[in-house]
Formats: C-alpha cells, sequence, structure tokens
C-alpha cells in the first residue's frame, strides 16, 4: 500500500543507523584499546564484511576464518576480528566500507562482488589492506583488476575469484532431464557477477540448443512474482547463478518450482535438503577459506602487490533423490552421477562425503582432547580409528601436538553425567562424546568445553539442537542414520516371505526410539510384523531376546542400541539355539555370528567427524559448523551362517555385499 513506504523508509535510514553507529563504535573501541594499553599493539585487527545472511555468504565467512585460524590468526587470540554484514543493502555496505577503511583495522576481508566493490571505492587510497574473496568475475567488477595480468591489481587490494561451472550444470539438467528445451531464470542486473552468470547461462543454452527465458528482480521481494511468470511462459526447469538478490529469497525462488511441480538446478550450492533437484559449484566453505589464507599471508607481511589474483573452483554437486517423484516431468539420476555426488538426499537422510576446506594444524601448537564414550565396542574402535587417521591427514598427531584422553561410562547410562562432568573440568579443547546417550549427556553438562560428537543415529533425537543447523552453540558433530528401508529390503530378500521380525531395545535410548519411530511403517508397508521386546540394561538382554524368539518370527534384528549390542554374545546364543537369523546394522558383529548387517561404515563416518574436530581446534566456534550426517552404506553377510540355516544368498545381494570382515 502507497501509505506504507514513508514508513519502510523510516526503517531503513534506522537500520542504516544503526550499522553505521555500531561501525563507528567498533573502531572506537579498537583505537581505545590501543591507548588504554599504553603500548604499540601486539595483535593484528581484522574488519570481515559480507553483504548478506545467505547460506553461501555464512559458508565463505566460515571458511575465512578457518583459513585465518588455520594461518594462526584466531579472533581474541593473535587477532582481534569485528565482523559486519550489510544484510543485502548496497546503501549500508557503502556506508559500513567508509568506517572500515578510516584506519582503526590492519587488514579488511570482503565477501562477495559487492562487498568487494563498497570497500574497493571507499580505499582507493589504499590505506588500509584489502583481500577479497566469493567473486565471480574480479576484472569485471571495475576496481583496477587486469584480465590477462593476475599481477595488475591494486597495490593495496588482492583476492580469489571463482568461475562457476555454468556451461557444466546446464550440460548436466539436459541429461537429467531428457526432455528439457526451455530453462528460466530471475536475475538482478544491477549486479555485476549476475550479468556474468546470466551471460555464461545464454551461452551455454545457445550451444545445447536451450531456450533460455528470463525474468528481472531488483529487489528480493519480486523473486517469487519473477519466478511465478517464468511458470506461466512455459518454462520446464528454473535455473540460478550467484545471484546475491535471488539468494536472498531462494525459498520463494524454489517454491514457485514446487508448486509448478519443474525442477530447480543451480551453480550455488546451499542447504541440502532445501527443494532443489542438484546444485552443482563452488564449495563455498573451501573459497572462503583459500581467502583466509591469502590475508594470512598479507598478515605475516607478504606485499599484496607481490601477490597474485587468484583464481578457483573446487566443485561440489548436492543431489536430491527426494524431489524427484513431485516433478511432473520424467528425470532421471544416473548411477555415474550419484556417485559423484558430495553430499546426496534420499529418503533415509542426508548423506555427505568429508567435506573440503578442513584446516591444516596451526603450526606450534598443541592441543588436548577428550573421548567419552558409551561402553568399549567394535564399532566404536572402527569410528575412533577412522577418527584419528583423518586427522593424522590435517596435521594433529597423537602424541606429538595432540593428546588424547579416554573415558567410558562402562555401558551405565546413568554413570555418563558423571564421567562427562569429570571431562568437563580437565581442561581440555574439546570433548569428543561416542553415541547418543553420551551426546545427550554432553548437551545437559557440557559448561566449559565445547563438543563435536561422532558414532551417533540422530543428534537431534539426542537434544543436540531443532535441526541440524539450530544446534547449540556449543556442539557440533557428524551424525549417521543407519538405512533403514535397506535393512527391511535385505531381510526380505534373505529370508521369503518373511512374516514376523524380532527386536530388543533399551526405551531409555532416544537412538533407539528414533529408529523404532522410523522402522515401524517400513515393515509395516512391506506386510511384516515387528515384534518388540524394551530391556533396561544388559543384565536383561538374554532373557529379552528369548522372549521375543518365542513368538511367531522368523529373524532377529538389532539396530544399534547401545544396551543391546553390549549383550550381542546372549543375543547370538539365543539366534543359534532358536536356528533364527540375526540381522544387525553394525557391520562390526557379522564375523561373532549374525548373518548379515546392513549398516554403517563407522571408519568413514569417524574419519568425516575429523573435520569439524579440526576446525575447532583451529579456532572455529561450533555455533557456525553445521551438524552433519554421513553414512556410508555397507552390506556384509556370512555365508557360514547362512550355509547352518539353510539361507540361500540371492545373487544379487552377494554382488552387493563384501566377504565378512571386508572394509575398515
Amino acid at each position: 500500500m502507497p501509505h506504507l513506504a514513508p514508513v519502510w523508509s523510516v526503517v531503513r535510514r534506522l537500520a542504516l543507523g544503526v550499522i553505521l553507529i555500531a561501525a563507528a563504535a567498533s573502531a572506537l573501541l579498537l583505537s581505545d584499546l590501543d591507548q588504554r594499553q599504553g603500548r604499540r599493539r601486539k595483535v593484528p585487527r581484522v574488519a570481515l564484511l559480507q553483504y548478506s545472511s545467505s547460506v553461501i555468504m555464512d559458508d565463505g565467512v566460515r571458511g575465512m576464518i578457518a583459513g585465518l585460524a588455520e594461518s594462526g590468526y584466531t579472533d581474541g587470540k593473535t587477532m582481534l576480528l569485528r565482523r559486519y554484514n550489510a544484510e543485502g543493502d548496497m546503501g549500508a555496505a557503502n556506508a559500513i566500507a567508509r568506517e572500515i577503511t578510516g584506519g582503526a583495522f590492519d587488514l579488511i576481508l570482503t565477501s562477495s562482488t559487492p562487498c568487494m566493490q563498497a570497500v574497493a571505492n571507499a580505499n582507493r587510497a589504499g590505506k588500509t589492506k584489502h583481500v577479497f574473496g566469493l567473486v565471480a568475475d574480479p576484472p569485471s567488477a571495475g576496481v583496477g583488476i587486469s584480465r590477462t595480468n593476475p599481477l595488475e591489481h591494486p597495490k593495496h587490494l588482492v583476492g580469489v575469484g571463482s568461475v562457476l561451472a555454468v556451461l557444466d550444470a546446464f550440460r548436466m539438467a539436459k541429461r537429467v532431464i531428457p526432455g528439457l528445451k526451455t530453462v528460466g531464470v530471475v536475475w538482478n542486473p544491477a549486479e555485476d557477477n549476475s550479468r556474468v552468470y546470466t551471460g555464461q547461462a545464454r551461452a551455454a543454452c545457445k550451444e545445447l540448443g536451450l531456450t533460455l527465458l528470463e525474468a528481472n528482480a531488483d529487489n528480493s521481494s519480486a523473486v517469487g512474482e519473477a519466478a511465478t511468470s517464468l511458470v506461466s511462459r512455459g518454462v520446464q526447469a528454473l535455473w540460478t547463478g550467484g545471484d546475491n538478490t535471488v539468494a536472498l529469497a531462494v525459498g520463494a525462488y524454489i517454491a514457485a518450482g514446487k508448486k509448478a511441480r519443474i525442477p530447480i538446478f543451480t551453480v550455488s550450492p546451499g542447504t541440502p535438503g532445501r527443494g532443489t533437484l542438484f546444485d552443482l559449484g563452488p564449495d563455498f566453505v573451501e573459497l572462503g577459506r583459500q581467502s583466509g589464507l591469502l590475508a594470512g599471508r598479507v598478515l605475516q607481511g607478504v606485499d599484496p602487490a607481490t601477490l597474485p589474483v587468484q583464481y578457483s573452483l573446487p566443485k561440489k554437486l548436492i543431489v536430491d533423490k527426494t524431489v524427484l517423484p513431485n516433478l511432473r516431468e520424467p528425470c532421471d539420476l544416473p548411477p555415474d552421477l550419484i556417485a559423484s555426488a558430495d553430499v546426496l538426499i534420499d529418503q533415509s537422510g542426508i548423506h555427505e562425503k568429508v567435506s573440503m576446506g578442513a584446516p591444516k594444524a596451526p603450526p606450534g601448537r598443541s592441543f588436548k582432547i577428550g573421548i567419552v564414550s558409551f561402553a568399549p565396542d567394535p564399532g566404536a574402535d572402527n569410528c575412533m580409528k577412522g577418527l584419528f587417521d583423518g586427522l593424522r591427514e590435517l596435521g594433529f598427531v597423537e602424541g606429538q601436538n595432540l593428546q588424547v584422553r579416554k573415558w567410558d561410562a562402562q555401558g551405565e547410562i546413568a554413570q555418563i553425567p558423571m564421567v562427562m562432568r569429570n571431562g568437563d573440568d580437565q581442561k581440555l579443547d574439546l570433548i569428543i562424546p561416542m553415541t547418543t546417550p553420551v551426546l545427550s549427556a554432553a548437551c545437559a553438562t557440557l559448561k566449559k568445553t565445547p563438543a563435536v560428537f561422532m558414532y551417533v543415529f540422530d543428534p537431534v533425537a539426542a537434544g543436540a539442537g531443532k535441526s541440524f543447523t539450530d544446534h547449540f552453540p556449543f556442539v557440533t558433530g557428524v551424525g549417521s542414520f543407519p538405512p533403514l528401508l535397506d535393512t527391511v529390503s535385505l531381510i526380505q530378500q534373505l529370508i521369503p516371505g518373511v512374516q514376523g521380525v524380532g527386536t530388543i531395545y533399551n526405551s531409555a535410548e532416544a537412538n533407539s526410539r528414533k529408529v523404532m519411530e522410523v522402522a515401524r511403517p517400513l515393515f509395516q508397508k512391506q506386510g511384516i510384523r515387528l515384534e518388540e521386546v524394551t530391556i533396561t540394561n544388559a543384565s536383561e538382554v538374554y532373557s529379552a531376546a528369548d522372549a521375543v524368539s518365542s513368538r511367531p518370527i522368523q529373524a532377529l534384528w538389532v539396530a544399534g542400541d547401545n544396551t543391546a549390542l553390549l549383550g550381542i554374545d546372549a543375543i547370538l546364543k539365543v539366534a543359534r539355539t532358536r536356528r533364527l537369523p540375526l540381522i544387525v546394522n553394525d557391520p562390526e558383529f557379522v564375523e561373532r555370528g549374525a548373518l548379515a548387517a546392513v549398516g554403517i561404515g563407522w571408519y568413514e563416518s569417524g574419519r568425516a567427524a575429523a573435520t569439524p574436530v579440526a576446525r575447532v581446534l583451529a579456532g572455529e566456534n561450533p555455533r557456525d559448523i553445521p551438524m552433519a550426517n554421513v553414512a556410508v552404506k555397507k552390506i556384509l553377510l556370512n555365508e557360514s551362517v547362512a550355509r547352518q540355516l539353510g539361507i540361500a544368498i540371492p545373487p544379487a545381494v552377494a554382488r552387493e555385499a563384501a566377504a565378512p570382515g571386508a572394509g575398515r
């Protein structure tokens, strides 16, 4: 309504005023700190400016901070870092740029093309050294960077440019969507970077015989309407590049595609599971890290004038299989594409490979970590082996710059809080909770020490947060939810005509409650009764296994319940006596007598956890690191047990499975 325009103008002016006051206050506080100390400053002062609070910008900034930490610069210890955010307002970006280029900082880091331009224009005199990142085409930004000579740039300005995989993304789209002829894009002509992306998209469509339909949006509130207009013009898919305006309203963009049941693909990987069919583009954390490393060199005394502008494209592919059933046109995700995905989303969850951008161990420092587990077991051992192998590759070596202390609760849930409090009092750099009960205790108990968990099914069920991105500020880590749909399928293939499956679990374990919540409808859908018996401690395992085995079942199943696994030998004894096949979700127990496992390669999960552990040790705050799900599917069979039970292993299962004991 027209009468709201003056009100909105006042609100924007007030917001800009708050930003400017905060920027000026930060500069004054830093200056006052030097005067009050009465000595020359000992640590460098760094300003970091990002354009908006989008996932891409946040990822890039996390990478920058990680790169600085890897170079030895940690906020509050070896540098003073002040972060600024223009919140998508170019006027605010220009105002902040004028404030932070006044001489209060030794270095300015910028994320995105608009922020690079704002600071470069305010800093033409070169009063402050400036390193940029997350810029698609630095020469086109108009700040004096040569397209032909990487060393030809303002003497105080250097950074990392990124070339997006636009042609590769359109080639993939044409392969995945066989009938694709028309693609739509929304973009803001005021953004130099977006003009570059759209030009590349036009060229890609021309080469591939596609038609590109365009709609403009000069602000984020116009994005949804522009996308809807493209849908009405008959586009078969929507695409977006690195347009900052669209990034701020990407939810509305995706919603327009979902409503029309058409796929969305991008060259800007964002939050997995947001609704895009695939994203093929830069790993923004890694791009930011490279800028942070470059900034570290400048802080160490290297003259920016002697450094070339760098260009990098660390690719990241996110594929979402759950989108397929909702699309009106047939799409195909070839096996090689799925295998190459860095992040795969399917009905069982989000599966990530070890992320790029893990920092190396900062030189000259040593670290102390503690590992708290529920009880010793082979899966936990494999998970720890993966962790230490991953940390070793990053330069964190036990016995050299890494001290490790280990505790376990001896299988008693009641003992976990006491063990956790003891670890919290040890002045550790971080604690690694293993298993869901231990993570739950860490969330409730830790007061002094950050936590990075692993060997956990579902961190949200454990109470670590509301989602993988909205979690407690002192905790992050890697969850690994078991492939339950594959488990049901394997049971059906190994035991044709199965009608009943028995399971035992400790209902006090949040992980087991979550597994049962997911498993019940999966078994029911296949016409299989799931007979359940609950336990409270390991001493009840044998009687529970015997009780459930007396019911009309054709198999036993144990899904990673910590208490049940403590008594796995008792379950195996009952299974042998009753001649029932035992299927588990922990491959480590196949050699001990289970018929099969369709579960998680815990070594790979532990190896993936090395990345967030290294990031926290290098100085990042756990609150800035999203939790991840890493579940590398592993099928193992025990052919000896199959022969004893007279079970014929189908050829398809045999081909997929590894031999007992295979893998790490």
